[in-house]
Formats: structure tokens, C-alpha cells, sequence
């Protein structure tokens, strides 16, 4: 409960604004060397793929910070913080998000660019009633969430990790009314009349400089859009990075609960081993991969999974890389 003290008419009254109360949740990634057998995977340079920009929990709550932890020494992690009455972003936003970055790649990859509701809906393929409803939220819900990196956000500028702590948002949103006078001349460059308010994303210095180019840009949006699973989505977009020109890429599965990240309990990793298994077999029905294999000796700390590609992904693969 917040009471915010305003004044009408040279008169004192109170404001009584009813939210939860801000929740911190620590959620520790840190991946233990001492279980990880390919230890290339884990020195690796990360990029907004490896991070937890968007959460994969179900159960997210309004006004709950989530803080990761990438290491036990604690000063090495990112810090997700949701306006007042928000949640943090998850899979809509995600998606939303894919599709803001086709349009701003489609538009020659200007920082700041327009979109309407109809475009992002056609591109995510919502046809529910709910639709715009759903799009506007989580558009607000993504520019008004901040992103606090120690020691885990490379800076191109300077070719190295960033050591102190910054904060940054990935877009600003400007929603504007083509009903108002002053919004005619925009209104008159908009075909479709039924239109009544278009949304400017203007993508943060920080994120358009450092993280873009080297994340979803590389991505068909389509392919990532058709897979129904976002923890599915995540494991593509990790293999595809860490396989390089490769067909066959042996990843063990720590490293992925960790990166993904999903909720880890030792008394309970097989049911979390089973999302794997769910996402892995997406995947392979959806000729992403062509097979996989998942190894166990001993504990489930120890097992590896076998990632088979099919060979005419490879030259697929560097045309898009390429691209950027």
C-alpha cells in the first residue's frame, strides 16, 4: 500500500494507490565448474541469448524483483526490476519482442522506428479478441522494466565485460493518439484510417550498441515464433550459437538448466530434466535438429546431451551470421 499526498484547490488530500508490496526473489545460476565437462562452453563471451531477459516462470508476480546470480562470489549477476504494478516480461514478451526485432531489421535497422497494432499482431499471428489488449501490455511491460548488469554485460566499445553496475531499459515507448490535432501530419502517413494510435520504440544506446546485433538479429523471427515452447525456443537459440559451423554439439545438461535458466532442485532435477526432454523432441519434430541423445552416468549433475544438426543447416546458418 502506497499513499501519495496531492493538493486540489490549495486543499491537502491523499492519494491511496493499493499495490503489493515489492518482493526480491535471488535465484542463483551459478554453474558449478566441478559437474561441467565442456568447460569451452561455460568461458564463452555472453550475449542477450545466455541471458535471463525473459523469465520462463509461469507464476511471475506483480512488483517481484528477480535477481540471478552468475557466480558464489555474488558480484557477478543481473538484476530484472519491474515498474510498480508490473510483473517482469515472460514469453509474450519475449515473442513480442522477436517480432519488434524483425520490423526494426525489415525497416534497415534504425534505432528508433514506428509500429502499429495491426503489424504486430499479423507478425505474431494472434487472431484472439484479446489480442491488442495483450500486445499494448506487454509492450509497456518491457519498456518499463529496468536491467541492472555487474560484470555480465560486454561493452563493445571498450572490447571488454563492464566492471561497475549499470541500469538500463531495453526500449523507450512513446504511445501516440492520431486522434489529436497536432498528430495530423503522422495521422496522414498511416493507409489504414481505422488506426487510432501508433507506438514509437525508441531501443536504448546501451542495448542497440552492445546487444543486438550480437543476439536475436541472427535469428529467422519466424522460426523462433513457430516454436511453441519458450524454453524450446531458448535451447535453439543456444545450439545454434554454440554448435559455430558444427553438426553435432555435446552440451551437458547443468549448463543448460542453469542458462536457460529453469528452476533447479536436487531432490527434484528429473523433473525439470523432463522439460528438456519435452523442448529437445519440439526441436526434432520441427526439423530444428535432426536428433539428440541424452546420456546419464551416475547423477543427473553428470549427464550430457548429443545434439545432432541436419548438414544443410550449416551453410543456412553462416548466411545468417553473416548477415549482421
Amino acid at each position: 500500500m502506497k499513499i501519495v499526498k496531492k493538493k486540489s484547490n490549495n486543499l491537502d488530500f491523499q492519494e491511496i494507490i493499493d499495490t503489493p508490496e515489492t518482493e526480491i526473489v535471488e535465484e542463483n545460476i551459478t554453474l558449478d565448474e566441478s559437474f561441467i565437462k565442456n568447460r569451452a562452453l561455460i568461458r564463452m563471451d555472453m550475449n542477450i541469448i545466455q541471458y535471463p531477459i525473459f523469465s520462463k516462470n509461469t507464476k511471475r508476480k506483480t512488483n517481484q524483483i528477480v535477481k540471478y546470480y552468475f557466480n558464489n562470489n555474488r558480484d557477478t549477476y543481473i538484476t530484472v526490476t519491474p515498474a510498480s504494478g508490473y510483473h517482469i516480461p515472460g514469453e509474450m514478451e519475449e515473442k513480442v519482442f522477436i517480432v519488434l526485432m524483425k520490423i526494426m531489421k525489415d525497416k534497415g535497422m534504425p534505432q528508433k522506428f514506428w509500429v502499429t497494432l495491426s503489424e504486430l499482431k499479423k507478425e505474431l499471428g494472434l487472431n484472439t479478441n484479446r489480442a491488442n489488449e495483450l500486445i499494448k501490455k506487454s509492450l509497456l511491460r518491457i519498456a518499463n522494466t529496468f536491467y541492472s548488469f555487474k560484470n555480465t554485460m560486454y561493452f563493445n566499445e571498450l572490447k571488454s565485460v563492464l566492471k561497475e553496475e549499470i541500469t538500463r531499459s531495453i526500449f523507450e515507448l512513446d504511445i501516440v493518439s492520431l486522434e489529436r490535432k497536432e498528430n495530423a501530419e503522422i495521422k496522414a502517413q498511416i493507409n489504414d484510417k481505422r488506426i487510432k494510435e501508433i507506438y514509437q520504440i525508441k531501443i536504448s544506446d546501451f542495448f542497440y550498441k552492445n546487444i543486438l546485433a550480437k543476439g536475436y538479429l541472427v535469428y529467422d523471427a519466424a522460426v523462433l515464433l513457430d516454436i511453441e515452447s519458450s524454453t524450446a525456443r531458448t535451447i535453439y537459440m543456444l545450439i545454434e550459437k554454440l554448435r559455430f559451423n558444427e553438426v553435432y554439439l555435446k552440451i551437458d545438461v547443468m549448463y543448460l538448466i542453469k542458462r536457460i535458466p529453469l528452476k533447479y532442485d536436487k531432490s527434484n532435477i528429473g523433473r525439470t530434466v523432463k522439460t528438456l526432454i519435452k523442448s529437445f523432441q519440439e526441436l526434432k519434430d520441427k526439423d530444428l535438429i535432426k536428433n539428440f541423445v541424452l546420456e546419464k552416468e551416475g547423477t543427473w549433475e553428470n549427464a550430457e546431451v548429443e545434439v545432432f544438426f541436419y548438414d544443410f543447416t550449416v551453410q543456412d546458418k553462416q548466411q545468417r551470421f553473416l548477415m549482421i
